[in-house]
């Protein structure tokens, strides 16, 4: 069976008919926004490759749980064999930065997916700081993504949104970052 990746957008849960949006970069764009732009960019890539995928963009669903529960169905029909799901950090503090991978901890594919993607971003856009890999179990922030795929899934984080200096780079090197991903995910599939 060929490979079908997901590309989920982090924040995706509709409110009123719109997505949630998360939360807005010191360039005042939101997570949402910024990430439906980069999905497009991987999609490109992942194709680029020769490797199938898809965006999903819009979550049904009340509340996070029952938009995470769709999502999870969701990538469940689809057959997908590992799913992302985009995000960028933000921070009171605008010293805090670099990309970092969550992963389901006790998920070996979560694990060896987000190690791909951690080992070519830090190649790929060496300019910003590797914060690893961290993986989630309980109740920590996004469990409910990590824990409910069928799939190896890892959220990724490409940066501080509220960092100007991270900020600058994740504008300037979108199709750097949407490159080192798409590698990432094809090193994991190797």
């Amino acid at each position: 069976m060929k490979p079908k990746i997901a590309i989920c957008v982090g924040h995706s849960r509709l409110v009123n008919g719109h997505a949630e949006g998360g939360a807005v970069s010191v360039g005042k764009i939101s997570e949402w926004s910024y990430n439906r732009d980069l999905a497009n960019l991987i999609l490109a890539s992942l194709d680029d490759l020769g490797i199938d995928s898809i965006i999903v963009s819009e979550y049904a669903g009340e509340g996070y749980g029952s938009a995470q529960r769709w999502l999870a169905g969701c990538l469940r029909t689809m057959g997908a064999t590992a799913a992302i799901e985009l995000h960028f950090n933000s921070a009171d503090t605008e010293a805090a930065n670099g990309h970092e991978w969550l992963h389901w901890h006790s998920s070996t594919g979560g694990k060896r997916l987000a190690e791909s993607l951690n080992r070519e971003m830090t190649a790929g856009v060496p300019d910003l700081r590797a914060r690893g890999l961290k993986p989630k179990a309980g109740g920590d922030r996004g469990a409910e993504f990590l824990r409910g795929t069928h799939c190896p899934a890892v959220i990724v984080e490409t940066g501080f949104g509220s960092s100007p200096h991270d900020w600058k780079i994740l504008v300037q090197q979108k199709p750097a970052i949407a490159h080192a991903i798409a590698e990432g995910i094809a090193d994991f599939l190797r």
